[in-house]
């Protein structure tokens, strides 16, 4: 293996239980690597009890339609991969131009708050009171540093629809709270930013999970990793981009029928 190259390997399922026959379900699944400069993907398979369909959303994530065709108590997603990432990057850029117009729209998109990411008072003075122009980057991590130190990561202390404020305020959450606090201090100070969905290699809860961190624009994309205070660099595995947790949750979607539901999810992230 070249020591210039990372490689990672996925293995995630996820299994639906429910008491009684689905009648309908639809599922909406991120869960493919984004296509970067420094990433190669040498494979990667999404199986599933039903099927599936591969379509690119309009920030040029891959996405898969699953779509249940027959009754049944059970609903199964598999998801197996092998990724080589190249050191020595913070980040990882798109493929296309950088002079695309279509970036300057989804600039825009990226500095608009959502109702997960809307700041309080609180969120608004440290963005301020640290944010330092001709020290950005360090600057930026000195934020993150001081929202990880703020919100102990506690499994189960939130759901997919806490706000950042909520969070902030009950002071636990875990990696999706800290990508909604950090995304709400960058917004506050007129810089894009946004959420980023993905796996990360070699973290002992997030290698068990999918994971999350935020993109901030500084002329390029640069990642930050709150829960680990941590420039993003070749252990991160991107999957998708949004302007929050919910615009690019790795599964989501509705049902009709089946009753009392019950998940199962395992995850390895390993070299």
């Amino acid at each position: 293996m070249n020591k210039r190259v990372n490689r990672i390997k996925v293995h995630h399922e996820t299994r639906y239980e429910y008491e009684t026959d689905l009648s309908y379900a639809i599922q909406r699944i991120y869960l493919t690597p984004r296509q970067l400069k420094g990433v190669r993907i040498i494979s990667w398979k999404i199986k599933s009890n039903f099927d599936c369909f591969s379509q690119v959303d309009s920030l040029g994530n891959e996405l898969h339609l699953l779509v249940m065709s027959k009754p049944s108590k059970t609903l199964n997603i598999e998801i197996t991969g092998l990724v080589d990432m190249y050191k020595g990057r913070t980040r990882f850029g798109e493929r296309q131009s950088s002079q695309d117009k279509k970036k300057e729209m989804f600039h825009y998109l990226f500095k608009k708050f959502t109702d997960l990411t809307m700041p309080n008072k609180e969120i608004y003075e440290l963005a301020h009171g640290t944010f330092r122009a001709k020290d950005q980057v360090n600057s930026l991590l000195l934020i993150a540093e001081a929202i990880e130190e703020r919100i102990e990561y506690t499994k189960g202390a939130t759901g997919v629809k806490t706000t950042a404020v909520e969070a902030w305020e009950q002071k636990a959450g875990v990696c999706q709270d800290h990508a909604h606090i950090m995304l709400s201090a960058v917004r506050a100070i007129g810089i894009p930013a946004r959420y980023v969905s993905g796996y990360l290699q070699g973290e002992s809860d997030a290698s068990q999970a999918t994971h999350a961190w935020v993109e901030v624009w500084l002329g390029k994309w640069i990642g930050i990793d709150v829960t680990n205070k941590k420039l993003v660099d070749e252990k991160f595995l991107s999957l998708a981009i949004g302007t929050d947790y919910l615009s690019i949750a790795p599964i989501r979607g509705v049902r009709q029928g089946g009753g009392n539901e019950h998940m199962y999810v395992k995850v390895s992230v390993s070299e």
